[in-house]
């Protein structure tokens, strides 16, 4: 089928902006790319200057499963930077998803700059990772473990995606993948000359990592294991399948020497205080809340009883920017704000296999 001319305009950018093969650019808009999902910039002439994709992905979050609108391949023509162009589309996009019921936006920026650029529209910084390096390390002594590489697709079975989603549905505010997604991820480490490795312990699935070449190392870029020694056979097996000598691993994060990984953003306050609200019907506040690029949001919002009112009469406990109530509501180190820190958990958020 003859593709479209925004998917044309699109694929055009990306190839001028990123430094990605042309069998991974195929490969992304083969799999990947939807029209619907996809927002242009046009200038006066009709020529595109800036784009992004917005495809929705499942996450735990709340207690339960939301959507959340992932920013990909947000890209501007070099000739019109430093225009504000890409601040209207992703402001644009902000309404877009909000229209579709999705309260929550992520990303992960591609350079470090892009931190501050993001924070400026209401980002905040909420996925983190811990690394981990690895030398030469031995065949694990038991031979109690299977190992196994995966690089075609079409040789993933039901109990291998069912051993991946179960250990990432434990993960309590996590980006989900579903079968199609979780196929193209395994996809896109062939195109990498990396691997799926799975470790058995009889015929029973017991961990996984996903790896792929890093330079002159290994990048294991999501790892999924029972137990330690389940953890070491699976790096072996990297090391071993993928012939390097070093790994280095984006782990959960520990609390210690983590590094930054993605942002967040809240679309949609009343719907995700109200998803708070219900898991945690026993808590009560009431907070001001201020969105410069979504007006809609800034308000005085009152939780309590499992429910999320609006009310601007009502005195506040506290006063936050957008990207302070993201922060609290995702778990992320919410010992920062002394007055709220009672009401909200600390979790882990993390995001993995976004395909950057």
């Amino acid at each position: 089928m003859k593709e479209s001319m925004k998917k044309q305009a699109v694929m055009e950018l990306w190839r001028l902006c990123f430094d990605d093969t042309e069998e991974f650019i195929r490969f992304y808009f083969e799999k990947k790319y939807r029209e619907e999902n996809a927002l242009v910039f046009w200038d006066e002439q009709g020529a595109a200057i800036a784009a992004l994709q917005m495809p929705p992905y499942p996450m735990t979050f709340a207690g339960r499963q939301i959507v959340a609108g992932y920013i990909s391949g947000a890209c501007t023509h070099p000739l019109a930077r430093a225009r504000g162009v890409m601040t209207k589309l992703l402001r644009e996009t902000f309404y877009v998803m909000r229209e579709r019921k999705i309260p929550v936006s992520i990303l992960i920026p591609a350079s470090e700059w892009l931190y501050g650029y993001y924070g400026k529209m209401g980002y905040a910084t909420v996925f983190d990772f811990t690394p981990e390096h690895y030398r030469i390390l031995e065949k694990p002594a038991s031979d109690h473990f299977r190992v196994e590489a995966i690089r075609d697709e079409a040789l993933l079975t039901d109990e291998v995606f069912d051993y991946f989603q179960k250990m990432m549905w434990q993960r309590p505010c996590c980006v989900q993948h579903d079968r199609e997604d979780f196929e193209t991820i395994v996809e896109d480490l062939r195109i990498s000359e990396g691997a799926l490795i799975v470790v058995y312990g009889g015929e029973r699935v017991v961990g996984m990592a996903f790896a792929e070449p890093w330079g002159n190392r290994v990048l294991v870029k999501e790892g999924l294991y029972d137990s330690d020694d389940v953890k070491r056979a699976a790096l072996w097996g990297v090391m071993n399948h993928l012939d390097a000598a070093e790994i280095y691993c984006r782990a959960l994060p520990a609390g210690k020497e983590d590094e930054h990984r993605g942002m967040a953003r809240i679309l949609d306050v009343e719907q995700v205080l109200r998803l708070y609200a219900v898991n945690y019907p026993d808590r009560s506040f009431v907070l001001k809340v201020t969105d410069e690029w979504i007006p809609e949001n800034t308000g005085i919002y009152v939780v309590g009883q499992g429910d999320c009112s609006r009310d601007e009469g009502k005195r506040v406990e506290a006063e936050l920017t957008i990207q302070e109530l993201t922060r609290l509501l995702f778990g992320y180190q919410p010992e920062r704000n002394p007055v709220l820190n009672p009401y909200f958990e600390t979790c882990q958020p993390f995001i993995s296999l976004m395909l950057d």
